[in-house]
């Protein structure tokens, strides 16, 4: 504003002045002497310095509040949409207009050797005909949008028509000055983020500055979004092979199953075989001396002492016959009780000391003839548990100590002991006087699958299913200590009253 001499002498003095019109016309009619017009009041308000210097300072701050609440709300999209980059895209552009005051903003993308267009806003229907007929571009074309992303670089054109910048776009709209930054992951340029407006003028550096930010913002919903794909991806991949390997280990689990009670039935099959045998043997040769006797009535030679010979011979054969057809009897009885207990997991009252005698009478019909396994169960331990589980868990370590503990055929023994541990739980101690184990062995023993003897058939499932049995179906404990030459030694706690199976 233009202000006559004597005013503007008057505001640079600082002094008081009348009314701006009446002091314009007393200028005109006779100038005051100059100390009197640096004395006179001043009656204008003019805005000093510091006041319009605060104001600014104010717009200043103002914006970059604003741009502080845009860059927040993006992120906090990208936060909330881990899987969705659309609306990140579509917010971006929303706020890169509104912050920067331009008539067009667009988010592009690089796919390849083209350029596609993925957001914008505030296009006109002519502008988006036109860009669909000019995308997807080619990345090698002169367009500014492929120029940023190609060079990985800023483009800011104050006058796309002096510059010659032209485009479809640009003669839908009518925009002049353009800013595009690109969006670089690790210094590859993957899309740019565009902002254009009618005036032919720079952008402000503060607004450059904001759409680096977006554009570091795009990167980062973009990469968000294809990280949690790939986590996604990996997650089911992970999934599908943890079912296949659930699945083998099912069909392992009941290979080995089926192996152990394959050499269970086959040493009984050993073991019924030996008094069968025997009793055919004295039948056969009862047989043959009733036959003599039978000959001796019919000859009439038959004499007292030849009666009382056939008597103590029937006598006997009959002893032995009955003697181990017993055994076989109780052969059975045992093979069935322990197949039983096997095969049912059912969950009933029975004493400690029986079973494992039981299970262990049966292994033995398996065993090697220089395995000696003994049994020491203290009385009466009477459980409410799963002895199908319990029996599987002898089974396997006994099995497992003959394979590892004695290898070669090497003589050894296998001592089982059973005692109550406090009122509500019991201790089995399942120890052999074999090899050991190594402390790498020992921390593996364990896993699934670990086995030092897999050239020779070993799943390495067996103390994996003891493990498991013992934890999960009888809601116990296991601990194990052995060294290489001093043996190994399995403590097993178990509560008498065993958790309900999950159905």
């Amino acid at each position: 504003m233009a202000y006559p001499e004597g005013l503007g002498q008057a505001m640079k003095a600082g002094g008081p002045t009348r009314s701006s019109s009446h002091a314009t016309t007393t200028a005109k009619r006779r100038p005051a002497p100059k100390a009197a017009r640096a004395s006179s009041p001043a009656k204008t308000k003019v805005e000093s310095p510091a006041k319009t210097e605060i104001e600014q300072l104010a717009l200043e701050l103002q914006e970059a509040r604003e741009r502080q609440a845009a860059t927040a709300e993006v992120l906090s999209l990208i936060s909330d949409s881990p899987t969705g980059i659309q609306p990140v895209f579509d917010r971006i552009i929303k706020n890169a207009a509104r912050l920067c005051q331009s008539v067009l903003s667009a988010v592009y993308r690089r796919d390849g050797d083209h350029v596609h267009l993925v957001a914008y806003d505030q296009f006109s229907p002519e502008s988006v005909a036109a860009v669909r007929k000019a995308y997807p571009a080619p990345l090698s074309s002169n367009n500014l949008i492929s120029v940023a992303i190609r060079e990985r670089r800023l483009v800011h054109e104050p006058d796309v028509l002096v510059s010659g910048g032209y485009s479809e776009l640009q003669s839908t709209s009518g925009y002049r000055s353009i800013l595009v930054v690109p969006m670089l992951r690790d210094e590859v340029a993957i899309g740019a983020i565009a902002v254009m407006r009618l005036e032919p003028q720079l952008f402000p550096k503060a607004q450059v500055e904001l759409l680096k930010t977006f554009a570091g913002q795009a990167v980062i919903a973009i990469e968000n979004t294809r990280l949690f794909a790939e986590v996604q991806e990996r997650t089911r991949q992970l999934s599908q092979s943890l079912e296949d390997l659930r699945a083998a280990q099912d069909s392992l689990v009941q290979t080995e199953k089926l192996a152990a009670l394959g050499r269970l039935v086959a040493g009984v099959a050993h073991e019924i075989n030996t008094p069968v045998g025997t009793s055919l043997t004295v039948a056969s040769a009862l047989l043959n001396k009733t036959d003599r006797f039978e000959a001796d009535v019919v000859s009439g030679g038959v004499r007292r002492s030849t009666l009382a010979e056939f008597i103590a011979a029937s006598r006997e054969a009959a002893s032995q016959i009955m003697i181990n057809l017993n055994h076989a009897i109780d052969l059975i009885q045992s093979f069935k009780q322990v197949a039983s207990d096997r095969n049912v997991s059912d969950r009933r009252a029975f004493d400690l000391g029986q079973v494992t005698e039981q299970v262990v009478k049966g292994l033995r019909f398996g065993l090697r003839r220089n395995l000696v396994v003994s049994v020491e169960c203290e009385a009466d331990l009477a459980m409410n548990s799963y002895p199908g589980p319990y029996g599987q868990v002898l089974t396997n370590l006994v099995l497992n100590s003959a394979v590892h503990a004695f290898p070669d055929g090497a003589r050894g023994s296998v001592h089982i002991a059973a005692q109550a541990s406090g009122k509500h739980n019991v201790e089995v101690l399942f120890s052999d006087d074999g090899c050991g184990m190594s402390s790498e062995v020992k921390r593996q023993v364990f896993d699934p699958f670990f086995t030092t003897r897999r050239d020779q058939g070993s799943t390495g499932l067996g103390l994996h299913i003891v493990h498991n049995i013992v934890t999960n179906r009888l809601g116990g404990r296991i601990n194990l200590e052995t060294r290489p030459g001093a043996g190994t030694k399995i403590r097993i706690i178990v509560p008498r009253e065993a958790p309900f199976a999950a159905e």
